[in-house]
């Protein structure tokens, strides 16, 4: 009766997968000890006693491969114990929910022998892997003839009476019946052919894996638990949990990760020290985060996520490029703007060590899904030393490119040529994607009015203001000053990548080869294509335009010396009419170059033709060429010219009348005084007329990465202010909010 009780219990036994060698050991030697008939027994012959030990061994290996079939159905993980296994995996793996599942072909209740009970386990096999944590209570085990002590050893194993309430029992087997389907979200059964076909590679829809050196199943909590080289995976998701340890609790859906915290979420990686994520709304919270969003770095003490957004807090935010704001940078010194030029190509490069200022921030809200204006600051502020300069909210945009739209600066200038100087505050409002509206009061010092002379409230301030536009294609601007009384508005438009519409009232606006030029008003289109790669030029352009315009002389009163130019100043004569115009020019290459970029000299040789035709039957042709010298000397850069011109014709307008003469020279200089100066000038001088035609000073004023350009005209009496501003460095925050739609088990977006 002993015997039969142990050999009926090996149908539990292989359900162990820690116990496989020894169940294997156990069943073939109690097979034996049941089949084999004593030696010492009476009566039998030794030929009897030879057939009965061939088929007793023949019993035996066939009974011991049957068991071994059994244990063929344990999970990867007990067989990964084995000498002959050559894969590297970790070795505990939770695959939730994963149920064992018997065959359920029905066992025969009425095995009395045990040989017939031994066979019937080797007929049974297994449909799912059965995770070696995973272990039946053999105290809940009874006989389904007799009472819990019974050891009759006949019948096969059922569940007490109370729990047969509680599950769906098979009346057959005895066995409580595998759930068809179990949802981890709801924990609702339902159809799934699927399931039939489950194996160790396969991943549930809906499920979290938990691959770890070693895991834990904690019946009572209801938790899972993986520790070394700990990986959470939800089925379904494009997301990887990796930590030193991972605690998975089914009763509140949440998953605790604590220690070298890696989450992979669609290529983005985020790092930490805890994370602690509730799979059911999306919430989580994680310690010291560190991670990359669109190419801008965000390191932080905390980081709280939900299904709206994630939340750090007391962090730092590193852009992926630098920040590059420049304003009025045609004005600055000649050899400082071929540094802004290489800026523009390569910010990054020219970012310092310890930067001059500081820029902070009490919260900031990043919208994921914008692609302008996606970074809202607030409570801005540039710190140089202990000043700090307050700069309220503004608009940004990271990501590819970075523009920034600062709610309000400074502005000192001519107000777009209103005359005097004007001051006051610029406000600037983010329009659409790229748009940037921008609106300023202004004080008017000084001016002058189109006659030419003072106003009689020049020493009085007057009022003035400016409204503005820009964008990448659209650029539109109107201003005005009471003290010189004129209104001036431009509009420029980019058509296609060399066309482009521009006008203006009471506007400077450039007019090819006779720089820029101001009409009372102007309509036209133009042009522009550039050529390279030209044998013996360095390029080759051509300027076509056409439209309408109407003159005003009084416009050239900006000052005596300027209006001595055009030789009309008492002029009051308006004319009207349509011009079509055909500007060509070319520089060649270096005729010789010495030297390098720090001590150099080289020369080139440019010019042009400019031909004319006016509605009103009048025609003008132009015809220029010179040579450029150039000298690189450390510090200072300079460059010189002669031009010899040809002029045959004549315009009905003032505005547009050649003004350089037929010889004439210039000289731009720039010379680097430190680090924090470098100062500038030019002057253009017609040789016939001894007159200049243009004359200017220019410095570049400030540290490394924020310089102010300031610039006077003095044949305009005009006068611009700008910046060059770059940062690169981490910009502190109290809250950093990111902004997304909501993501339902997707950690938050991370």
């Amino acid at each position: 009766m002993k015997g039969k009780q142990k050999g009926l219990t090996m149908i539990l036994m292989p359900l162990s997968a820690r116990n496989k060698k020894q169940n294997v050991a156990r069943s073939g030697i109690l097979r034996l000890g049941f089949i084999m008939p004593s030696t010492r027994e009476s009566g039998v012959s030794d030929k009897q006693r030879g057939k009965a030990n061939i088929f007793a061994t023949g019993l035996c290996l066939l009974l011991v491969s049957n068991s071994l079939s059994i244990c063929q159905a344990l999970p990867a993980e007990a067989k990964s114990s084995s000498k002959k296994s050559s894969k590297a995996e970790p070795v505990g793996t939770l695959l939730h929910p994963l149920v064992p599942k018997l065959d359920d072909s029905a066992i025969d209740t009425s095995l009395a022998t045990p040989s017939e009970a031994a066979k019937s386990v080797g007929d049974s096999k297994f449909a799912t892997p059965i995770h070696s944590s995973l272990e039946y209570d053999m105290g809940q085990v009874q006989l389904k003839k007799g009472d819990p002590g019974n050891t009759s050893g006949v019948g096969s194993p059922v569940l007490g009476e109370a729990d047969k309430a509680k599950v769906d029992i098979d009346k057959e087997t005895g066995l409580r019946r595998e759930p068809e389907k179990i949802l981890a979200e709801t924990g609702k059964t339902g159809i799934d052919e699927s399931s039939l076909t489950i194996n160790e590679d396969t991943t549930l829809k809906g499920t979290i894996q938990i691959v770890a050196d070693d895991t834990e199943y904690d019946q009572v909590k209801n938790t899972f638990l993986g520790t070394g080289n700990a990986v959470a995976l939800i089925a379904g998701e494009n997301s990887k949990l990796e930590a030193d340890m991972i605690l998975y609790d089914q009763n509140t859906e949440q998953i605790d990760a604590r220690g070298n915290v890696r989450i992979f979420r669609d290529g983005q990686l985020t790092t930490g020290s805890a994370f602690k994520f509730k799979v059911t709304s999306d919430e989580y919270l994680i310690t010291n985060p560190d991670t990359e969003v669109q190419g801008t770095q965000v390191v932080a003490r905390k980081g709280y996520g939900t299904a709206q957004g994630l939340s750090f807090k007391d962090g730092t935010m590193q852009m992926d490029k630098p920040i590059y704001i420049t304003n009025n940078i045609g004005y600055a010194p000649v050899n400082y703007q071929e540094v802004i030029s290489e800026k523009r190509a390569h910010p990054e490069s020219f970012i310092p060590e310890s930067q001059s200022f500081k820029f902070s921030a009490r919260k900031m809200v990043y919208e994921r899904h914008k692609e302008q204006g996606n970074l809202t600051v607030f409570g801005g502020r540039l710190m140089f030393g202990k000043l700090g300069i307050p700069l309220g909210k503004f608009t940004a945009t990271v990501g590819q490119t970075n523009n920034v739209t600062f709610p309000v600066t400074p502005y000192l200038g001519n107000n777009i040529m209103s005359g005097g100087l004007n001051v006051g505050p610029n406000f600037h409002r983010a329009m659409g994607k790229y748009g940037v509206l921008s609106y300023a009061p202004l004080l008017q010092l000084g001016a002058r009015k189109l006659t030419g002379e003072t106003s009689t409230t020049s020493n009085v301030p007057g009022v003035g203001g400016q409204i503005g536009f820009t964008s990448p294609r659209l650029q539109a601007h109107v201003a005005y000053g009471s003290n010189s009384d004129l209104l001036v508005g431009d509009l420029k438009l980019k058509i296609r990548k060399n066309l482009r519409f521009q006008g203006g009232i009471n506007r400077f606006l450039e007019d090819g080869m006779y720089g820029y030029r101001r009409a009372r008003s102007i309509a036209e289109v133009v042009d522009d294509h550039r050529f390279g790669n030209i044998p013996f030029l360095a390029n080759l352009n051509f300027r076509t335009a056409a439209g309408y315009m109407q003159d005003n002389p009084q416009l050239i009163n900006l000052t005596p010396e300027y209006a001595e130019l055009f030789n009309q100043s008492t002029s009051t004569k308006i004319v009207s009419g349509f011009r079509l115009s055909e500007h060509i020019t070319a520089n060649s290459h270096p005729i010789f170059k010495i030297g390098n970029e720090k001590w150099g000299l080289s020369s080139n040789l440019s010019g042009g033709i400019g031909l004319r035709a006016y509605s009103s039957g009048d025609a003008m042709a132009m015809a220029q060429i010179g040579p450029n010298v150039e000298v690189m000397a450390d510090r200072l850069k300079l460059r010189v010219g002669y031009t010899q011109s040809a002029i045959r014709g004549e315009s009905p307008f003032v505005f547009d009348q050649f003004i350089q003469g037929t010889r004439s020279t210039y000289v731009s200089a720039g010379y680097k005084v430190s680090k924090y100066l470098t100062v500038g000038g030019s002057i253009g001088y017609n040789l016939v007329d001894r007159l200049a035609y243009s004359r200017s000073l220019t410095a570049a004023i400030g540290p490394e990465d924020f310089k102010v350009l300031l610039t006077r005209d003095f044949l305009r009496g005009t006068q611009r202010i700008g910046f060059d501003v770059l940062y690169g460095s981490r910009i502190p925050f109290n809250r950093l909010v990111l902004k997304g739609s909501p993501d339902h088990g997707q950690l938050g977006g991370i």
